[in-house]
Protein backbone atom coordinates (compact mmCIF):
# COMPACT_ATOMS: atom_id res chain seq x y z
CA UNK A 1 0.00 0.00 0.00
CA UNK A 2 1.20 3.49 -0.84
CA UNK A 3 1.39 6.38 1.65
CA UNK A 4 -1.76 8.05 0.23
CA UNK A 5 -5.03 6.68 -1.00
CA UNK A 6 -5.37 9.56 -3.47
CA UNK A 7 -3.69 12.69 -4.69
CA UNK A 8 -4.01 15.44 -7.25
CA UNK A 9 -1.71 17.19 -9.67
CA UNK A 10 -2.91 20.39 -11.28
CA UNK A 11 -1.35 21.92 -14.36
CA UNK A 12 -2.15 23.58 -17.64
CA UNK A 13 -0.11 20.96 -19.54
CA UNK A 14 0.36 23.30 -22.54
CA UNK A 15 1.68 20.68 -23.56
CA UNK A 16 2.79 17.78 -21.37
CA UNK A 17 6.55 17.27 -21.15
CA UNK A 18 9.05 15.28 -19.09
CA UNK A 19 8.85 17.78 -16.22
CA UNK A 20 5.12 17.14 -15.91
CA UNK A 21 5.80 13.41 -16.15
CA UNK A 22 8.23 13.68 -13.24
CA UNK A 23 5.46 15.14 -11.07
CA UNK A 24 2.96 12.54 -12.27
CA UNK A 25 5.40 9.71 -11.61
CA UNK A 26 5.97 10.98 -8.07
CA UNK A 27 2.20 10.94 -7.66
CA UNK A 28 1.99 7.38 -8.97
CA UNK A 29 4.65 6.24 -6.50
CA UNK A 30 2.95 7.85 -3.51
CA UNK A 31 -0.79 7.58 -4.27
CA UNK A 32 -3.00 4.58 -4.99
CA UNK A 33 -5.10 6.78 -7.26
CA UNK A 34 -3.92 10.02 -8.87
CA UNK A 35 -6.14 12.72 -10.34
CA UNK A 36 -4.56 14.89 -13.02
CA UNK A 37 -6.52 18.13 -13.31
CA UNK A 38 -5.99 19.97 -16.58
CA UNK A 39 -6.23 23.63 -15.63
CA UNK A 40 -7.40 26.57 -17.70
CA UNK A 41 -9.56 24.00 -19.47
CA UNK A 42 -11.79 26.79 -20.74
CA UNK A 43 -8.84 28.55 -22.43
CA UNK A 44 -7.40 27.80 -25.86
CA UNK A 45 -6.29 29.40 -29.13
CA UNK A 46 -4.19 32.02 -27.32
CA UNK A 47 -0.42 32.41 -27.17
CA UNK A 48 -0.29 31.33 -23.51
CA UNK A 49 -3.01 28.67 -23.80
CA UNK A 50 -2.88 27.46 -27.38
CA UNK A 51 -4.11 23.90 -26.99
CA UNK A 52 -7.66 22.85 -26.12
CA UNK A 53 -8.23 20.84 -22.97
CA UNK A 54 -9.38 17.89 -25.09
CA UNK A 55 -6.06 17.91 -26.97
CA UNK A 56 -4.05 18.23 -23.76
CA UNK A 57 -6.00 15.38 -22.19
CA UNK A 58 -5.52 13.19 -25.28
CA UNK A 59 -1.74 13.62 -24.96
CA UNK A 60 -1.82 12.65 -21.27
CA UNK A 61 -4.06 9.68 -22.06
CA UNK A 62 -1.64 8.49 -24.75
CA UNK A 63 1.30 8.54 -22.32
CA UNK A 64 -0.57 7.06 -19.35
CA UNK A 65 -2.95 4.75 -21.18
CA UNK A 66 -2.26 1.72 -18.95
CA UNK A 67 -2.50 3.65 -15.68
CA UNK A 68 -5.82 5.13 -16.78
CA UNK A 69 -7.19 1.71 -17.80
CA UNK A 70 -6.27 0.25 -14.41
CA UNK A 71 -7.76 3.18 -12.48
CA UNK A 72 -4.45 4.41 -11.09
CA UNK A 73 -4.94 7.72 -12.94
CA UNK A 74 -8.04 9.81 -13.51
CA UNK A 75 -7.87 12.84 -15.77
CA UNK A 76 -10.26 15.76 -15.33
CA UNK A 77 -10.76 19.36 -16.32
CA UNK A 78 -10.86 22.49 -14.21
CA UNK A 79 -11.79 25.89 -15.60
CA UNK A 80 -10.22 29.08 -14.36
CA UNK A 81 -12.15 30.49 -11.42
CA UNK A 82 -11.81 34.06 -12.67
CA UNK A 83 -8.55 34.19 -14.64
CA UNK A 84 -5.44 32.05 -14.79
CA UNK A 85 -3.53 34.44 -12.53
CA UNK A 86 -6.10 34.12 -9.75
CA UNK A 87 -3.80 32.72 -7.08
CA UNK A 88 -6.00 33.19 -4.04
CA UNK A 89 -7.25 30.94 -1.26
CA UNK A 90 -10.61 30.89 -3.08
CA UNK A 91 -8.81 29.28 -6.01
CA UNK A 92 -7.22 26.73 -3.67
CA UNK A 93 -10.61 25.84 -2.16
CA UNK A 94 -12.04 25.51 -5.69
CA UNK A 95 -9.21 23.11 -6.64
CA UNK A 96 -9.72 21.00 -3.52
CA UNK A 97 -13.50 20.83 -4.01
CA UNK A 98 -13.13 19.96 -7.70
CA UNK A 99 -10.60 17.23 -6.87
CA UNK A 100 -12.84 15.77 -4.19
CA UNK A 101 -15.80 15.82 -6.58
CA UNK A 102 -13.81 13.81 -9.14
CA UNK A 103 -12.39 11.44 -6.55
CA UNK A 104 -15.63 11.00 -4.62
CA UNK A 105 -13.75 11.26 -1.33
CA UNK A 106 -11.54 13.54 0.74
CA UNK A 107 -8.31 14.63 -0.91
CA UNK A 108 -5.20 13.33 0.86
CA UNK A 109 -2.28 14.75 -1.12
CA UNK A 110 -1.43 17.59 -3.50
CA UNK A 111 1.69 17.33 -5.65
CA UNK A 112 3.01 20.44 -7.38
CA UNK A 113 6.02 22.29 -8.64
CA UNK A 114 7.18 24.67 -5.94
CA UNK A 115 7.28 28.33 -6.78
CA UNK A 116 6.65 31.48 -4.79
CA UNK A 117 3.09 31.85 -6.11
CA UNK A 118 1.82 28.43 -5.08
CA UNK A 119 1.79 29.45 -1.42
CA UNK A 120 -0.82 32.12 -2.20
CA UNK A 121 -3.27 29.45 -3.36
CA UNK A 122 -3.77 27.32 -0.30
CA UNK A 123 -4.79 28.69 3.07
CA UNK A 124 -3.10 26.71 5.86
CA UNK A 125 -6.49 25.92 7.36
CA UNK A 126 -7.77 24.49 4.05
CA UNK A 127 -4.84 22.08 3.68
CA UNK A 128 -4.26 21.20 7.33
CA UNK A 129 -5.42 17.60 6.68
CA UNK A 130 -3.91 17.34 3.19
CA UNK A 131 -0.27 16.42 2.62
CA UNK A 132 1.66 18.54 0.15
CA UNK A 133 4.54 17.27 -1.94
CA UNK A 134 6.54 20.18 -3.32
CA UNK A 135 8.97 19.56 -6.16
CA UNK A 136 11.48 22.27 -6.97
CA UNK A 137 10.54 23.59 -10.42
CA UNK A 138 14.22 23.98 -11.31
CA UNK A 139 14.63 20.21 -11.01
CA UNK A 140 12.04 19.76 -13.78
CA UNK A 141 14.53 21.29 -16.30
CA UNK A 142 11.91 22.35 -18.86
CA UNK A 143 8.79 24.46 -19.22
CA UNK A 144 5.82 24.30 -21.56
CA UNK A 145 6.85 27.74 -22.85
CA UNK A 146 10.20 26.25 -23.90
CA UNK A 147 8.36 23.37 -25.55
CA UNK A 148 6.12 25.70 -27.54
CA UNK A 149 9.17 27.74 -28.59
CA UNK A 150 10.91 24.59 -29.86
CA UNK A 151 7.83 23.78 -31.90
CA UNK A 152 7.55 27.30 -33.33
CA UNK A 153 11.23 27.26 -34.31
CA UNK A 154 10.66 23.78 -35.81
CA UNK A 155 13.42 22.49 -33.51
CA UNK A 156 12.18 18.92 -33.52
CA UNK A 157 15.36 17.46 -32.00
CA UNK A 158 15.24 19.63 -28.86
CA UNK A 159 11.47 19.15 -28.60
CA UNK A 160 11.96 15.37 -28.72
CA UNK A 161 14.44 15.49 -25.80
CA UNK A 162 11.67 16.64 -23.46
CA UNK A 163 8.73 14.77 -24.98
CA UNK A 164 7.47 11.26 -24.39
CA UNK A 165 8.00 9.18 -27.52
CA UNK A 166 4.37 8.06 -27.50
CA UNK A 167 3.29 11.55 -28.62
CA UNK A 168 5.98 12.25 -31.23
CA UNK A 169 3.32 11.63 -33.88
CA UNK A 170 1.42 14.73 -32.69
CA UNK A 171 4.25 17.17 -33.43
CA UNK A 172 2.79 18.45 -36.70
CA UNK A 173 -0.68 18.87 -35.14
CA UNK A 174 0.82 20.93 -32.31
CA UNK A 175 2.95 22.93 -34.74
CA UNK A 176 -0.01 23.74 -36.98
CA UNK A 177 -2.01 25.05 -34.03
CA UNK A 178 0.86 27.27 -32.86
CA UNK A 179 1.56 28.60 -36.35
CA UNK A 180 -2.12 29.47 -36.86
CA UNK A 181 -2.18 31.37 -33.55
CA UNK A 182 1.06 33.17 -34.38
CA UNK A 183 -0.28 34.23 -37.79
CA UNK A 184 -3.60 35.54 -36.48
Amino acid sequence: MKPFKNGVILGRFQHIHVGHEKLINIGLKTCDRLLILVGSSDQFNTKRNPFSSDLRISLIEKIYENEIKTGKILVGKINDLSNENDLTPEWGRYVIKTAEDYLGEKLECIIYGKDKNIFKCFDKEDVKNISEILVDRKSLNISATDMRNYILKDDYENWKKYTNSSIYERYNDLRNILINIKNN
